[in-house]
């Protein structure tokens, strides 16, 4: 919702520029780890972050999916959600019915450091899902959401609620709220940049060359 006013500018950039941008802001840390990672390649999501804590439990809470189920339905058009869960059981934080709610909702995907099940089902509806694995293993009496709308730490990197949080087949990376506008207009910048790179050297032109007039590579 947030960063919708950016949408034409947003679906044009990619994790690679973002992350170029912020190391240039001295932003160097904000790439989640590499294992988590799109069901499918071709998945790609932004979005405003909607935060869930998550931690281990032993045995069935008495109110079961409760603060996922409070999380998904106060979602709104462009929101993504981002789930710390603080389990090292490989059990399933996700999966299809929740898909299709927060397709319902109009979210725009899922990031979490936990697991995730029905693959197929998820990506036969196109819904971006990055996530550090599958399992069969349901949550229920495994894992369950603790707290909502707080910063949490996925994939070694501190997300805020309403932070920019954008992922492709690179990766995830996390854009903090506060520097969000001068990023995507300074990403926006290098991608015009490197398309007119791109496009010079398929001509045959100098690298060096080309690197010493644009400074992009």
């Amino acid at each position: 919702m947030r960063y919708l006013a950016y949408k034409e500018k947003l679906d044009r950039c990619y994790t690679a520029v973002l992350m170029d941008v912020m190391d240039t802001m001295g932003l160097r840390v904000q790439c989640l780890s590499p294992n988590i990672r799109p069901l499918d390649n071709k998945m790609r999501a932004w979005g405003e972050a909607v935060t869930l804590y998550c931690e281990r439990v032993s045995e069935r809470p008495a109110q079961p999916y409760q603060l996922e189920m409070e999380t998904i339905d106060a979602l709104k058009p462009g929101q993504i959600i981002v789930a710390q869960c603080n389990s090292a059981e490989p059990c399933a934080f996700w999966g299809g019915l929740l898909s299709n709610a927060v397709l319902g909702r109009q979210g725009a995907g899922v990031v979490t450091d936990g697991f995730s099940r029905d693959y197929a089902e998820i990506v036969s509806l196109g819904f971006p899902v990055f996530c550090a694995g599958l399992s069969p293993y349901d949550s229920l009496g495994r894992l369950d959401a603790q707290e909502r709308g707080i910063a949490v730490v996925v994939g070694g990197v501190r997300v805020r609620p309403g932070d920019l949080v954008y992922g492709d087949a690179d990766g995830v990376v996390v854009v903090p709220q506060v520097a969000a506008e001068e990023v995507i207009a300074r990403a926006w910048e290098k991608v015009q940049g490197e398309n007119r790179v791109r496009e010079e050297l398929r001509a045959g032109a100098s690298v060096v060359a080309t690197f010493r007039k644009y400074g992009i590579l």
